[in-house]
């Protein structure tokens, strides 16, 4: 856990030390060969944990139950989603497009005479193919294979037969090398309070990430402590939340999620503090993913725009940290159980 906790707060300090990560269309690159069948399970676990990241660390200090009084707070945090090691592989079958060398390959064995020709072919239609392989969090070097099952081709009425095969693809491999989570960091301000109710704005300035591109987001949120309606004074505190994000990776990667919930805490101590938390929610997120897949042709090569919408894994989630105040200066731990878990970290000023 502490080494877990070392490796956000390091992520979070290196995203914010430095802009200078080399720009490199790698991830661009890598998904230009391969088509929607293929695409789909190989992005899809870093998916859920983009939206997992957006959803979690928003909380670790509730508002007072006052009409009116005034605090601020700024907030460095970093989260981190888990993934399953199921998760590093993937299988599936569907369309997929041959390139020219691929082609060649294919018809190697058939007769000189009718080779072109049926390399026309290959390169003018879909073929339906076993993929399997590294997922972008695969290990770097494993590679995708595309499998061919073989098929029968027409030149003049007469049959040729083009037999089973399997190609490597070398332009994809596991992106992020055996990743074991998916960290993320956001600087974020929080001000109140106005009738039991704090306001927070959350963002990461553009950094570009080394073979990712340009990588930034900005979210909002609010909490609410319905005791300020109420007299007398609670055993605890409680608020509602509710929040939005909004997160781009390069051209390629574009999340909005949300997340409702409700938070309680119990804060022991005043300068020196300790304040244990929890909080169910509710989550949702939404991934478009817009890439051109590059395939040759009898009349050269040809791009085709693909995009879709992946939905994270996480709707419900259960939450438990806490922070520890020293004057003005709070650090706080939590962890949220749920279909995707993450671990959050934060350091906190305020007053």
């Amino acid at each position: 856990m502490k080494k877990t906790i070392s490796f956000l707060l390091f992520g979070a300090m290196l995203l914010f030390s430095s802009s200078t990560y080399s720009q490199n269309d790698g991830i661009n690159e890598t998904l230009s060969n391969l088509s929607t069948s293929a695409a789909i399970p190989y992005v899809n676990p870093i998916i859920s944990a983009f939206g997992s990241n957006l959803n979690s660390g928003w909380v670790s200090k509730l508002p007072s139950a006052k009409a009116f009084s005034f605090n601020l707070d700024f907030k460095i945090v970093g989260m981190g989603s888990f993934f399953d090691d199921n998760e590093k592989t993937f299988s599936t079958s569907g369309a997929f497009r041959f390139t020219s060398s691929q082609a060649d390959q294919l018809v190697a064995g058939l007769p000189l005479a009718v080779r072109a020709n049926i390399k026309d072919q290959i390169l003018s239609q879909e073929f339906n193919v076993a993929i399997n392989g590294p997922t972008i969090i695969g290990l770097e070097s494993d590679r995708v294979k595309v499998t061919f099952a073989g098929q029968t081709f027409l030149v003049n009425g007469n049959p040729f037969n083009v037999p089973a095969q399997t190609f490597t693809l070398q332009d994809v491999k596991g992106f992020l090398d055996d990743l074991p989570l998916m960290p993320s960091a956001a600087v974020q301000l929080g001000i109140g309070t106005f009738a039991g109710t704090n306001f927070m704005l959350r963002w990461l300035p553009d950094i570009e990430i080394k073979d990712l591109g340009k990588f930034s987001f900005w979210g909002v949120g609010a909490l609410h402590n319905p005791a300020v309606w109420f007299d007398g004074d609670m055993p605890f505190d409680l608020a509602f939340g509710g929040f939005y994000q909004k997160l781009t990776v390069g051209t390629i990667f574009e999340t909005k999620a949300s997340q409702f919930g409700v938070y309680i805490s119990k804060t022991l101590g005043a300068i020196i503090a300790f304040t244990p938390y929890i909080g169910l929610t509710t989550e949702t997120s939404t991934t478009t993913i817009n890439y051109d897949y590059e395939f040759d042709t009898p009349a050269g090569v040809s791009k085709s725009n693909i995009k879709f919408e992946l939905e994270g894994k996480n709707t419900v989630g259960f939450t438990v940290g806490a922070s520890f105040k020293l004057a003005i200066l709070n650090f706080n731990v939590d962890y949220k159980i749920a279909n995707v878990k993450t671990l959050s970290a934060g350091l906190n000023f305020g007053f």
